[in-house]
């Protein structure tokens, strides 16, 4: 298997990835550039240079800071409403010539290295819906700062379908919020209107119906789009989320740590080195998958306690209850 991953500190990630929002709220709030910067190695300078680069551990680093410094409840969703599809660079064409909102969400899950580096969303099908969840993709956000970039991105995820000409009925939209505190969820309740919100889940989760999936763009080309997905499937997922990716796709029977170094062309030695630069293990990666496909059978399939377990392979269900109160508890 060819290397297609990227690591958090490799400078892959454009200015508008939401650093510049950030810049102008600082500006307004006569916060100085270099204050926003500390630590990150950037300079005033950088933001006016279009070809500068950011690693995800630089932006993470800017997520701390404005957290910190700009007590502003709805930046996430300032930042979010012009996230896409800018981010996106020149593969931006393709989202606008997919034929319907599911090949547009789908290329744009295979692109997230450009606008969700802190992050990795995976798409979980089920009855008549589609399910996103957040995972980190070892940038080491604190909760306060994981929250600040889910809500970016869901907000990033619903402007874009509107940019798209998409006639969005608000309640057709579901999140989940893990943990967010009461000035946020007011903002997302206030600009969420009539979307059912549950707070205080165990997960980040946007669900979707098939109903707003198979909406057709107003702009879909099929040529255009078939060069545009040719050049995006060439793009690297984050380490992580290329690990979790991986996982899911064996669900039952996960590689061992062994031969999945043999796949990503490196040693067993490195993939625990680069594993742990990123904060985690791999025995930590299999419990997060784990974990989040017990949650997607249990909510969202409706399984039973026994069925989840048996489809996670596991066949003592006490076992199975210990390791999803494991998981919960790791998460």
């Amino acid at each position: 298997m060819t290397k297609s991953w990227c690591e958090s500190h490799e400078a892959t990630v454009a200015l508008q990835a939401g650093v510049l929002q950030m810049g102008d709220v600082a500006l307004q709030r006569a916060i100085p550039l270099d204050v926003l910067l500390n630590k990150t190695k950037l300079f005033a300078t950088d933001l006016q240079n279009p070809s500068t680069l950011l690693s995800a551990k630089q932006l993470a680093q800017l997520f701390c800071n404005a957290s910190f410094l700009l007590s502003r409840p709805d930046l996430p969703l300032v930042i979010g409403q012009q996230l896409l599809p800018i981010s996106l660079q020149h593969f931006g064409l393709g989202v606008m010539h997919a034929a319907n909102v599911a090949q547009a969400l789908d290329y744009l899950l295979k692109a997230q290295s450009l606008w969700s580096p802190l992050l990795h969303v995976t798409a979980l099908k089920h009855e008549g819906h589609l399910s996103l969840y957040w995972s980190d993709a070892g940038a080491h956000l604190d909760p306060e700062e994981f929250t600040l970039a889910v809500l970016m991105e869901m907000e990033a995820l619903r402007s874009i379908l509107l940019w798209l000409g998409v006639d969005l009925h608000a309640s057709e939209w579901a999140f989940e919020l893990k943990s967010i505190s009461t000035n946020p969820l007011s903002e997302c309740q206030s600009r969420w209107a009539a979307s059912p919100i549950k707070a205080n889940c165990e997960r980040f989760v946007l669900t979707l119906p098939n109903t707003l999936l198979h909406e057709p763009l107003k702009q879909a080309s099929s040529s255009l789009f078939h060069v545009s997905e040719q050049q995006v499937a060439q793009l690297p997922l984050s380490f992580l989320g290329f690990i979790q990716q991986r996982l899911l796709q064996e669900i039952r029977e996960m590689p061992s740590l062994e031969t999945l170094a043999e796949e990503m062309a490196i040693s067993p030695a490195t993939l625990k080195r680069k594993l742990k630069a990123h904060g985690t293990s791999y025995q930590k990666q299999m419990d997060q998958a784990r974990s989040l496909m017990s949650y997607h059978y249990s909510h969202k399939l409706g399984y039973s306690t026994e069925r989840v377990a048996e489809s996670l392979n596991f066949y003592d269900t006490s076992n199975f209850r210990r390791a999803m109160r494991r998981w919960i508890l790791a998460s």
